[in-house]
């Protein structure tokens, strides 16, 4: 029999047997026999559900240049704008309406994760993310919502009560390094540094990439490695980079990937940090 013969006869005994040969397939759990027991008896509701609140929006990282609101109030768009322009140095090209949204057109390319825009980009949309807190809108969660090549996250928002947060990001970059970008005093980088310090290989170098951000090269290759013993240690790095935050008071709120790399560049997600609420 041909290998496609062989292949057809082992999904056909996959689909009739569940792979088991015994040609019975269960069926799906029943939450009702289930030994732990609920506070209450759940009653859900028979009648048609009210008109849904609106509670939350999107904001979009586009093409390598393109900042989206997307199901935002117009009120949140000047506190956005003033965000983008105090940050963003080389400026905006254009703004104006997009669908049913809002889109700036910055100068340069933010969004590709190369040189020195890799450390700004992630700046500016901790700026972004801080003044759509202040105009009630929290980061709630990232996710890939396109199949496209060199595709980014869609950060979700939600509606809550008018908030001071300060944002910050952690990037993980190349191989082996990892950054703080713009921490909000000495005390939240240094525990970071003593975090990142865990790693059992040990550091290779450490310095101020720019004004506001600090860079560890990591020894061996943390974020590329095939080695078991290296694939557990970068989690548990990671680990110990969440518990030293959460000590000084900041919780992660998201993990974006927010680059369109390349194929010999592989981009990392950046961790975005904001203060207890």
């Amino acid at each position: 029999m041909g290998r496609f013969s062989e292949f057809i006869a082992g999904s056909s005994s996959h689909e009739n047997g569940n792979g088991n040969g015994n040609g019975h397939i269960p069926p799906p759990p029943n939450y009702n026999d289930s030994k732990v027991p609920f506070a209450t008896e759940p009653k859900y509701p028979t009648e048609p559900p009210p008109p849904f609140p609106h509670l939350f929006a999107c904001l979009h990282l586009g093409r390598t240049d393109r900042v989206r609101l997307i199901g935002v109030p117009q009120n949140v768009i000047p506190a956005v704008d003033e965000a983008i322009k105090r940050v963003w140095l080389p400026g905006i090209q254009q703004q104006g309406p997009y669908t049913s949204g809002w889109e700036w057109k910055v100068s340069g390319n933010p969004w590709q994760g190369f040189g020195i825009e890799a450390i700004t980009a992630r700046r500016l949309l901790s700026h972004i993310l801080h003044a759509l807190s202040a105009v009630g809108w929290d980061i709630h969660m990232s996710c890939d919502l396109s199949k496209k090549s060199y595709d980014k996250d869609t950060i979700f928002l939600h509606s809550v009560p008018p908030r001071q947060r300060y944002y910050f990001a952690i990037s993980f970059n190349e191989s082996d390094k990892i950054r703080i970008i713009d921490p909000p005093n000495d005390y939240v980088r240094d525990a970071f540094i003593r975090a990142v310090h865990t790693w059992p290989a040990g550091i290779q170098q450490e310095r101020e990439k720019e004004p506001g951000c600090y860079q560890l090269k990591l020894r061996g290759y943390p974020w590329f490695s095939s080695d078991g013993t290296q694939i557990v240690e970068a989690r548990l790095l990671a680990c110990t980079i969440l518990s030293a935050m959460e000590s000084v008071g900041f919780e992660l709120v998201s993990s974006v990937d927010m680059s369109t790399a390349s194929e010999n560049n592989r981009d990392l997600d950046t961790w975005y940090f904001a203060s207890k609420v």
